[in-house]
């Protein structure tokens, strides 16, 4: 064969690979695909985005609320749920959604709710409940910078509550 012929054949199956590509690329948008594969997801992004965007916030909690009533294990609202009582602090109300972020987040989707969780302990004034959430947050994280500023955090709340 000769060098011509090799990169002809070479951009002939270059071409054919991307038709093939094409064909089985997926042509809806993104929310459609997600509404079609789980629409729960779908709801739950839809309702997030009316509390985000400011268009109907109220509306968008009711809808998460009522995802909730039919499935309390609904590890992703519970985030979002316990994000919006942060940005409005509504610290109880967090508490008690991170908490359940913890309890049903088998996946561990969500490690960053330990730390969450312990912030909200800590300005709940239980600060000793605070240490081992911190401890397990420790054991999922590996960027260095966040490590050593929760291990500061750690040792000052071990040193405040005379933990060793």
């Amino acid at each position: 064969m000769t060098r011509h012929r090799i990169i002809q054949l070479a951009l002939i199956c270059g071409a054919l690979l991307l038709a093939i590509g094409l064909i089985f690329a997926p042509r809806l948008p993104k929310e459609k695909r997600i509404a079609e594969t789980n629409p729960i997801s779908f709801e739950i992004n839809q309702a997030v985005d009316m509390v985000r965007n400011g268009e109907n916030p109220m509306e968008g909690i009711m809808k998460l609320r009522a995802i909730l009533e039919e499935d309390s294990t609904q590890v992703d609202v519970h985030w979002h749920l316990a994000q919006f009582s942060v940005t409005s602090r509504q610290i109880s109300n967090a508490e008690v959604r991170f908490e359940k972020v913890i309890q049903y987040d088998t996946e561990v989707k969500y490690p960053t709710a330990y730390f969450w969780l312990a912030q909200t302990k800590v300005q709940l004034g239980k600060e000793a409940e605070a240490i081992p959430l911190l401890e397990t947050y420790l054991n999922y994280e590996q960027d260095t910078v966040v490590i050593g500023g929760v291990e500061r955090m750690l040792n000052q709340l071990k040193e405040e509550n005379n933990f060793k």
